[in-house]
């Protein structure tokens, strides 16, 4: 049975779970032998997804004698719906217990979720099956089915304020992972410097883990020496530029960073980051919050500097800054699937910012 605890919502069946440690408590004492036969896992964000998945994954096949054939992999994108019925209908000699994995559930067809979901009831104790996707609407049949009959890890999509925030707890526990150590203080720095994205995040850690050697703690001038770096000066007034919509001047300072050798998604988080950290001082003082209230949220926002960012996040405006940060959002995927000159695409997100 699904193991219930404080965050978990009950249904009559269900175990539902909306936070990444309550699931993996749920793993760690649900191993060996009292795993559900159906797990869902909603996740916006595609590395803490895949990453979601593959954890599930490796509990699930953990003391199996023969992994490699216990495993069956499809893409929500490209799968026979067929072919997965008759996976999860068949018998293995081989393994004594199968995973039939599916990535990218929200991309199925309503014809085919209604055919998968007739199997839910059907399930049997040799076959676990994991299904993972980006969202997908609670009010819809297959969620409710498969809630019912299974354990949902569902993590909801922070807000821009609130992603800086688990983006240092992030830091912490993975930098704490590889048997090292970093202030909260030099996390945020990376994070400024980097952004939200895990992958981007991932990717660096590894990096300074690598250059950092024997030493047990990792300090800013690591982060400096080996992470990608935009000239924080520039971008400053590339931001400023942004938030006082003078198209110009943004135009300018954008090229020339691109002209410096900056990679224009580097250059698209490092923006960001400035839209997601002054889109939360203006949400302090659109609530009634002050000065005070924006230094606890940012211990380094003080004097000038302090100053500065309320100016410019109070004449952008909340609006401004929802939209802003969908349209980052629209030129990140544009810029990943369409190979376009980063010069137009900069144009095009100083356009659409202003």
């Amino acid at each position: 049975m699904p193991v219930i605890n404080r965050d978990s919502q009950i249904g009559a069946k269900a175990v539902k779970y909306s936070n990444l440690r309550a699931f993996e408590k749920h793993l760690e004492s649900a191993s060996p032998s009292h795993f559900s036969e159906l797990y869902l896992i909603l996740i916006k964000d595609a590395f803490e997804r895949k990453s979601a998945a593959d954890r599930l994954i490796k509990s699930l096949l953990e003391g199996s004698r023969n992994p490699e054939l216990a495993l069956r992999v499809f893409d929500g994108e490209r799968l026979s719906v067929e072919d997965v019925c008759e996976e999860l209908n068949s018998f293995s000699f081989f393994a004594e217990k199968r995973i039939v994995a599916i990535h990218g559930i929200d991309k199925l067809p309503k014809t085919a979720l209604a055919k998968l979901e007739e199997s839910f009831s059907q399930l049997n104790r040799s076959i676990c099956l994991v299904l993972s996707g980006a969202s997908m609407a609670a009010n819809t049949r297959f969620y409710k089915k498969a809630e019912q009959a299974g354990v949902l890890l569902e993590i909801a999509e922070e807000k821009p304020w609130e992603k800086e925030k688990s983006a240092v707890e992030w830091v912490l526990t993975k930098v704490n992972a590889l048997g090292k150590k970093i202030h909260p203080a030099i996390a945020q720095a990376l994070i400024k410097q980097v952004g939200t994205d895990y992958a981007l995040l991932h990717q660096e850690i590894e990096k300074i883990n690598c250059y950092i050697g024997e030493r047990n703690e990792i300090a800013l001038q690591d982060i400096n020496a080996v992470s990608v770096h935009v000239n924080s000066e520039n971008a400053w007034q590339l931001g400023e530029a942004i938030f006082q919509r003078d198209v110009q001047a943004g135009l300018r300072i954008s090229k020339a960073l691109l002209s410096e050798g900056q990679s224009f998604l580097t250059l698209l988080r490092q923006v960001r980051t400035q839209l997601q950290t002054d889109f939360q001082v203006c949400a302090v003082l659109s609530q009634g919050g002050g000065a005070e209230q924006v230094t606890q949220l940012f211990p380094y926002m003080k004097g000038f500097i302090l100053e500065r960012h309320m100016r410019m996040a109070q004449s952008y405006g909340l609006e401004r800054f929802k939209k802003g940060l969908q349209k980052v959002d629209e030129i990140e995927l544009l810029a990943k699937s369409s190979g376009a000159d980063p010069e137009l695409l900069a144009e095009m997100l100083i356009v659409k910012l202003m």
